[in-house]
């Protein structure tokens, strides 16, 4: 592609607008009306050097037909050259309501300049697809947007007020494309190839090739730039983001239907009335030439041009002519009598035809106002109901919530406040056993049988959440190393256990009270429980249990130091699934050590993450065994791997290693 570097003194007017525009191309450049929508250029005689370094490219409304030709146009264009985008937008003359097309000036001008600012944002939006494509290969594009009702007059104004040296446009739909194609076909590029300043090279483009090419001629006379624009309307190429949403309404369809079909009779007797004034106007004409007519035959037969012999023939046939032309005459005003007639009748009908028009737009307008209305009160009834379904869910919640309390107590007693006091010595803290952010634990009896007590606290964030959680889970299982639930007291937030004498496997890990250490074997024995016990929760049907606090202070020990696990506060109760077990926390709770390091990254806990921190080993057991100690040491070292993965499977591997030893301690 021969691409002219020379410069020349001319300058040019063209600014970068902020935002992309939008032009004609192969794909729509048809002969349309519409309005400037540009930056004002001003005229001058000359453009700068830097004029003849920018290539103008005329792009179309379609960014998909046009893609092929600017991708083109970026291939070819040296580097040193700008692109400037170039594009006559052409705003529509039918404006789409209530279902049909309504010419624009028919319409309000709110109407009007609503569909317009429609129509600049989707302008701007093609514009910004063009500019975006230039970006991608560095390529920064200028553009250049004129609003005008004929296309082919905008480019050649373009042209000459800017002085453009440089074109490249389409020459044909790219449907139209094929290999013998030699010259532009379109009517736009034919007219533009026409008319266009010879100073103006054009390439003309289809589906991405080069079709042919109109030399400029650089020393030619440039065309002399007269401000006919000037007085071309402007504005601004961007608008709002508002739309006028036309609306189906059942009642208005009628009133449309009606308002049509006047329309199509007012334009037709309107027809018929200038027909007949037409048809009036020329019987007038020949009305008056009659006489005229006569006259001049009269006198193109002299009487001293016949004999005398003929005279009387003659003038009997002259007379025979006139009564027949007067005859006519008469005709012709009682025709014109009846046109004047049916005349008034056609302009009566078109007054009627007008005031029943202004009734229909008034109804119309009524029907738009009511639309309003209905949508107003649609709104509010939608936030009502909305409201009405926000009460119902809480209610619902509510109602589970108590339902839960009542399900839950049916499988086992129910205490009041009172008996708990009595029991515990009116919490007397020395009956104290144990104390945490939960509440507090005291030990009494109650109706002859030592339990523990756990008075939750009703200021704790989690003191509800975590009484009717934990009463929920242990009155749903049952498995001889998980604490057992006597009976509850909903009134004080109270879950009564049965007591274990041994206390929690960290105050026997710490030999609390001087206590001797646990043997090897005992702690074998309980690791293997609280697997047992894990296993059991992580494959409870219909719901997996997950406890998502195991540590050693969860885990009692009753006379005989076997094992079982309490504290279900926090657990969690998911739906079984054949592929995961997932569940999504945002705030993770628990003891910050024992928990998942997964889990605290993600928020996602899952059966394994109650794996994580599962095997202690330490000199005061005694002697282990060096195969035993070895084992453990290996599947407690793969238990606080950080990655789920690397986890062993409790009711596989873990299973495996534990039970043997069990058996054999």
């Amino acid at each position: 592609m021969d691409w002219s570097t020379t410069t020349a003194s001319t300058r040019s007017t063209s600014t970068r607008p902020s935002d992309m525009s939008s032009g004609s191309g192969s794909s729509g450049l048809d002969d349309a009306e519409t309005t400037l929508h540009s930056e004002e250029p001003s005229a001058a005689a000359a453009a700068p050097p830097t004029e003849r370094e920018k290539v103008y490219v005329a792009a179309g409304k379609d960014v998909k037909e046009w893609k092929a030709n600017l991708l083109w146009v970026l291939q070819n264009v040296p580097r040193e050259k700008k692109i400037v985008i170039l594009h006559v937008h052409r705003p529509a003359k039918t404006i789409p309501l209530m279902g049909g097309y309504f010419p624009a000036d028919q319409l309000n001008d709110h109407e009007v300049a609503t569909f317009r600012q429609i129509e600049t944002q989707t302008m701007n939006k093609t514009m910004l697809k063009y500019q975006t494509m230039c970006a991608r290969v560095k390529v920064r594009a200028e553009k250049l947007v004129i609003e005008m009702d004929d296309i082919v007059e905008g480019i050649v104004m373009l042209i000459s007020q800017h002085q453009i040296t440089e074109l490249v446009m389409g020459a044909a739909a790219d449907k139209q494309f094929t290999k013998k194609l030699k010259a532009p076909i379109s009517k736009t590029a034919l007219a533009v190839q026409r008319q266009a300043d010879s100073s103006c090279k054009i390439w003309f483009l289809c589906k991405g090739n080069l079709i042919c090419t109109r030399p400029g001629n650089p020393n030619g006379q440039s065309s002399i730039v007269i401000n006919l624009w000037d007085g071309v309307p402007k504005k601004a190429s961007h608008g709002s983001e508002n739309s006028f949403h036309s609306k189906d309404v059942g009642a208005n369809n009628e009133i449309y239907k009606d308002f049509q079909s006047m329309l199509t009779e007012t334009e037709k007797l309107r027809r018929e009335a200038y027909q007949e004034t037409l048809r009036h106007q020329i019987d007038e004409r020949d009305l008056s030439d009659a006489p005229q007519s006569a006259k001049t035959f009269n006198n193109s037969y002299p009487k001293e041009m016949l004999p005398s012999r003929e005279v009387p023939g003659m003038r009997g046939r002259e007379a025979t002519e006139l009564e027949d032309v007067k005859r006519q005459r008469d005709e012709i005003c009682e025709e014109l009598q009846k046109e004047h007639e049916q005349r008034a009748q056609l302009e009566l009908q078109i007054i009627n035809s007008n005031r029943v028009i202004k009734d229909l737009q008034e109804k119309l307008s009524e029907a738009h106002c009511l639309l309003f209305s209905l949508e107003r009160e649609q709104e509010e009834l939608r936030q009502e109901r909305d409201d009405a379904l926000k009460e119902a869910e809480r209610f619902r919640r509510r109602v589970k919530e108590l339902g839960i309390i009542q399900c839950s107590t049916e499988n086992f007693s129910e205490f009041s406040y009172a008996e708990l006091e009595e029991a515990a010595n009116n919490f007397d803290e020395s009956l104290k056993i144990g104390e945490g952010g939960y509440g507090s634990v005291y030990k009494g009896v109650l109706r002859h049988t030592t339990v523990a007590i756990k008075l939750l606290n009703p200021q704790g964030m989690q003191g509800k959440s975590e009484f009717h959680k934990e009463m929920d889970v242990l009155s749903k299982v049952r498995h001889p190393n998980l604490v057992t639930l006597i009976g509850a007291c909903p009134e004080a937030w109270a879950l009564v256990y049965e007591f274990l004498p041994n206390g929690s496997l960290e105050d026997r890990l710490s030999c609390k009270n001087n206590t001797p250490p646990l043997t090897w074997q005992a702690r074998t024995r309980i690791a293997t429980e609280m697997c047992s016990a894990l296993i059991f929760l992580h494959t409870h049907k219909p719901l997996t249990v997950i406890h998502g606090d195991l540590k050693p202070a969860n885990i009692l020990l009753d006379a005989n130091f076997v094992s079982q696990l309490g504290d279900f506060g926090i657990c969690r109760l998911l739906e079984s699934n054949a592929n995961t077990i997932l569940f999504r926390c945002t705030h993770p709770m628990g003891t910050f050590v024992y928990m998942d390091p997964e889990f605290l990254a993600s928020g996602e806990l899952r059966p394994c993450s109650d794996v994580y921190s599962y095997e202690i080993l330490d000199a005061s057991a005694g002697e282990w065994p060096f195969e035993q100690a070895e084992q453990l040491a290996e599947l407690g070292l793969k238990c606080c791997e950080i990655k789920r993965k690397n986890r062993p499977d409790l009711a596989g591997e873990a299973w495996n290693i534990l039970e043997p030893m069990m058996k054999a301690s």
